[in-house]
């Protein structure tokens, strides 16, 4: 299961009590990918969802708020997709009362007309705007998490709500805005695109929608990333320190065979001596070993190692 689909089912898990945040979550639900479309004189929508279980959800909820029987479910024919989406039809009689008390319609001096307004008194209150987004993410929003076996995760963090016109992305994010959370907008192809690539923007969405479970999977999925991470970095931090240490001890050998080629080590003061002799009999020690060995300071062995170098290079061949 995706972290999509995680949220998502979380979502459908938690059950909705209240009257009004049922109408917000519906109207969220079809405010995402919704077509108006007029059959025989009759006005209908058409949505998307991603489930069957979603389907389950919304046709209980049409019954018990509407009295409303679904008549009619589609499965999409997606070759290029995964999985099934599944298309609901609200129309017929009683679907034009249904459109207006979810504020997809509007009725003024007998004429009904389409609101554009995303975020109308349906949503005032925060529970209501919090359901609302529950809906809008099932049926418009994605999200996927570094290393969870998807393509488009290449990029690490990333949640979206896609949209087909510009002006319900715009009122999202100026709406996610007020909430403290700030979106940027994009577009792919046809689509408007409203996205957080934050790992913590994107967890306090999932925490206002609310979906705690999600948010405590994805915060241990940061927390290990972060743990994994320092880890490496540690080890990349050790090997380099290993492969300076034996690039070192090489040229100190090097220096060491050079002066005894050429003068004998015995040419050597004692001090430079002692530690010639010593690191000649363990090449593979460390500075600190080897300090410990002669009874030094580690900075004066450093320094006399140094000096033994510099005594080399200064011998010509």
């Amino acid at each position: 299961m995706s972290f999509s689909d995680t949220i998502k089912q979380e979502i459908l898990n938690k059950p909705i009590k209240e009257n009004h945040c049922k109408l917000a979550f519906l109207s969220g639900i079809i405010r995402g990918n919704g077509v108006l479309y007029k059959r025989d004189g009759e006005l209908g929508i058409d949505f998307r969802v991603p489930s069957e279980n979603c389907v389950f959800a919304v046709t209980m909820l049409l019954k018990s708020l509407f009295n409303y029987d679904v008549r009619e479910v589609m499965v999409t024919d997606n070759p290029f997709s995964k999985k099934d989406k599944f298309i609901i039809s609200i129309y017929g009689k009683g679907a034009v009362n249904i459109f207006k008390a979810l504020g997809i319609l509007s009725e003024s001096e007998d004429e009904i007309q389409v609101s554009l307004d995303m975020f109308n008194d349906l949503v005032k209150e925060e529970c209501c705007l919090r359901a609302f987004f529950r809906g809008l993410f099932i049926s418009a929003g994605t999200c996927t998490l570094p290393n969870e076996g998807t393509r488009r995760n290449n990029t690490g963090y990333h949640l979206e709500l896609s949209f087909s016109h510009s002006a319900p992305a715009q009122a999202t994010a100026n709406k996610l805005a007020k909430c403290g959370i700030y979106p940027k907008i994009t577009r792919r192809k046809e689509n408007f695109i409203v996205y957080l690539k934050s790992a913590e923007e994107i967890k306090d969405f999932i925490a206002f929608l609310p979906a705690p479970l999600s948010v405590l999977k994805m915060t241990e999925l940061i927390i290990n990333k972060e743990i994994s991470n320092n880890s490496n970095r540690q080890k990349n931090c050790d090997l380099g320190n290993v492969n300076r240490q034996i690039e070192a001890s090489i040229k100190q050998i090097d220096a060491i065979n050079k002066i005894d080629k050429h003068f004998g080590l015995s040419w050597l003061k004692e001090d430079l001596y002692n530690v010639a002799i010593a690191r000649k009999e363990s090449p593979d020690e460390t500075l600190q070993e080897l300090a410990t060995k002669l009874n030094v300071s580690k900075s004066c062995l450093n320094h006399r190692l140094r000096k033994i170098v510099c005594i080399a290079n200064e011998i010509k061949d």
